[in-house]
């Protein structure tokens, strides 16, 4: 089994003009406690990587957090990586942040740009999507297969039997389910929230 991460970006540093809201913003956005890179290190294998176009540039987000690191920046550092270890993919989502200029004809063109600038056998974008929709603007022919259900809150929400475990609280969900879903995983990546917590 290998390891991936659900919205991988959320371990990095809020930008400036959101630190302030960062007791606000964590709770419910942050799904990650290490780095990119730090998960790269640990061998993780598999990134779900959720941008939008904020203040004129390309950023990690995830719902009302926007993230300082590059992406371009960021997804040069994973091919580095994956020339020594080997292979690594990654999923693009445009995500629905509040902040973010919406639309899917930038990120098309991000897609087009990501797929020109980091193309190669050993550095995988397994799919590009419109966060909230079926739409998919790539999907690769990689044989890569990973249950969605073991994808961060979703599965627990729709198991969830009292009200506390129906809210989006990614650690507190972590820490309760993460060793019951690597127990249960019958696919080759298990993708978690707070992969640290298992």
């Amino acid at each position: 089994m290998k390891l991936a991460t659900h919205n991988s970006a959320t371990g990095g540093r809020l930008v400036w003009w959101l630190r302030p809201l960062a007791w606000v913003i964590n709770p419910t956005s942050k799904c990650q406690s290490r780095t990119l890179a730090q998960q790269l290190a640990d061998g993780v294998k598999v990134f779900n990587l959720q941008v939008a176009y904020v203040n004129g540039k390309w950023r990690f987000t995830h719902g009302l957090a926007v993230y300082e690191d590059d992406v371009f920046d960021t997804l040069a550092l994973m091919r580095l990586c994956a020339r020594v270890k080997k292979p690594v993919y990654f999923q693009l989502y445009l995500d629905k942040c509040i902040w973010a200029t919406k639309s899917e004809t930038a990120f098309a063109e991000l897609v087009a740009d990501v797929k020109r600038q980091f193309s190669c056998q050993y550095f995988v974008m397994l799919s590009a999507r419109v966060e909230g929709t079926n739409k998919y603007l790539h999907k690769s022919e990689c044989n890569t297969s990973m249950e969605e259900h073991y994808w961060s809150l979703g599965w627990a929400k729709l198991n969830a039997k009292n009200w506390v475990d129906k809210l989006p609280l990614p650690k507190r969900h972590a820490k309760k389910y993460n060793a019951k879903y690597k127990r249960e995983c019958k696919s080759e990546y298990l993708m978690l929230d707070y992969y640290d917590e298992v």
